[in-house]
């Protein structure tokens, strides 16, 4: 599955977050994220989905968070190596909705 076939809405906004902040490579990316999995906290306002396997320590040090300024909800990108590795959303009840029914 595809982050862009199933959620084509948050794509454009992830893509034109981006390219408004300066980063055209990361905004490149954002067609070819496969939606592997969702994370599974259990809040009720987390619908962040992993776009790279969940390592299972922690990203390393190549990793960098890239806040982006969505009009709502929160958006943080977790990059590793110059690639996306997971897209943190919150308080996007549509979003969670959809990738819930997804991934139960």
């Amino acid at each position: 599955m595809l982050v862009s076939e199933e959620f084509p809405e948050l794509s454009q906004e992830l893509r034109d977050l981006l390219q408004k902040s300066g980063d055209e490579q990361l905004a490149m990316q954002v067609l070819g994220l496969k939606l592997l999995d969702r994370c599974r906290c259990g809040d009720d306002f987390c619908a962040t989905i992993y776009v790279q396997p969940k390592p299972v320590k922690g990203y390393g040090p190549s990793h960098r968070n890239i806040p982006l300024c969505p009009e709502k909800g929160m958006i943080i990108l977790d990059v590793v190596e110059g690639r996306i590795a997971c897209i943190e959303i919150l308080y996007r009840n549509d979003i969670r909705t959809k990738l819930l029914a997804l991934l139960p």
